[in-house]
């Protein structure tokens, strides 16, 4: 039978019980008498005392813990985290030559996200390029190029406008939701490591800071050889990742360090040169769905829920069932009912294609 923490009015009447039981002749007590007050003042104490071991149960599992425990627990996996990263960028300033502007100085974007100057510059010839960085950790601080920056202490002979330059700013990533650390955490205890199992090449590239999902396929090219695939799900310019990102992928498997000892483990020996970084596409999951009511409501609740369904199920070499996404947009508030009329079979992907949603056509149900 599971424990149930008794209200603070069941302590208090089982207190009042107590003293009844162990004074003679006592049938009632007074409203205001001492054991009464007694009674109230102990019973506080004790429902205090429940929700503590209440709260303490929750602490004791990895599926309960708060975010302060949680990462207790993670720490004992040697699991940390991510923090995220913040997004950089160089801006082009004018102004007057010889002018200096201080490190660390500060600028605003229109929707009031700040940057800091990431070195002291003087300006030559009335314009310079500056490095900056964020303040703060976050997709939200990426930029696109030309967008305008200004500062939020103007400075003497400096325009008060930068310009991002060509390349933007980039690389800002969201920290790690608790949800997602939890799960990172799950994970590691109930598949604990192999030596190279196909769950270890996917825990090992989501350990690399930005990877949200990843998948291993064995013989990827045969026999000793495995393909890895992976995406960023929170990054605003695309999931997929290039070259460079593959490449430092890779680079951190090899170097793949124990979190307990410290000592590098790296990818097994005969995983090597048979391990594989795979240049995946997007698989756009393209829907027309009948469905009532046919309200801009409904159908943008749908969308969030074969979007959580899609990133759920979707990934290479894999089927994402039609009863799956049907079961996905059942599942919305205020829907009734609906068919889905295309397409007609489950959409498998190859080995390098990611499922996203892609277009979604709502129609009267007839």
């Amino acid at each position: 039978m599971p424990y149930q923490r008794p209200t603070l009015q069941e302590v208090v009447d089982r207190i009042l019980s107590d003293f009844a039981s162990r004074i003679d002749n006592a049938s009632t007590f007074l409203r205001r008498s001492v054991y009464k007050v007694l009674s109230r003042v102990v019973g506080g104490v004790a429902h205090g005392l429940y929700g503590y071991i209440n709260f303490i149960k929750d602490q004791m599992f990895i599926s309960t813990a708060d975010a302060e425990f949680l990462e207790r627990h993670g720490a004992e996996y040697g699991i940390n985290k991510d923090a995220g990263t913040k997004a950089t960028g160089t801006v082009a300033l004018s102004g007057t030559t010889g002018v200096s502007i201080s490190a660390q100085t500060q600028l605003q974007s229109a929707t009031g996200n700040i940057y800091r100057t990431d070195a002291a510059a003087t300006l030559v010839g009335g314009v310079i390029s500056v490095a900056i960085t964020a303040t703060e950790y976050g997709n939200d601080y990426n930029e696109d190029a030309g967008v305008t920056l200004t500062f939020l202490s103007p400075i003497l002979y400096v325009n008060s406008d930068a310009t991002v330059d060509s390349n933007g700013l980039t690389g800002g990533v969201d920290p790690q939701s608790n949800s997602d650390y939890r799960e990172a955490i799950l994970t590691r205890k109930r598949r604990p490591p192999h030596g190279g199992t196909k769950t270890d090449y996917e825990v090992w590239a989501k350990e690399y800071s930005g990877v949200t999902r990843a998948w291993a396929i064995e013989q990827y090219y045969g026999i000793g050889t495995v393909g890895l695939a992976f995406v960023f799900d929170d990054d605003a310019d695309s999931i997929f990742p290039d070259d460079a990102e593959r490449q430092a992928v890779r680079d951190y498997i090899e170097s793949h360090t124990d979190p307990i000892t410290g000592k590098t483990v790296g990818i097994p020996v005969t995983a090597d040169p048979g391990f594989i970084m795979i240049d995946t596409e997007a698989l756009s999951v393209n829907l027309t769905v009948q469905i009532y009511p046919n309200t801009s409501a409904i159908q943008a609740a749908a969308i969030t829920k074969l979007t959580e369904l899609i990133n759920q199920d979707g990934g290479p070499e894999i089927s994402v069932r039609l009863s799956r996404l049907s079961e996905s947009i059942s599942a919305t508030a205020d829907e009734q009912y609906h068919k889905i009329t295309s397409p007609v079979a489950d959409i498998t992907s190859t080995a390098k294609q990611v499922h996203v949603i892609g277009d979604i056509t709502f129609e009267d149900y007839t």
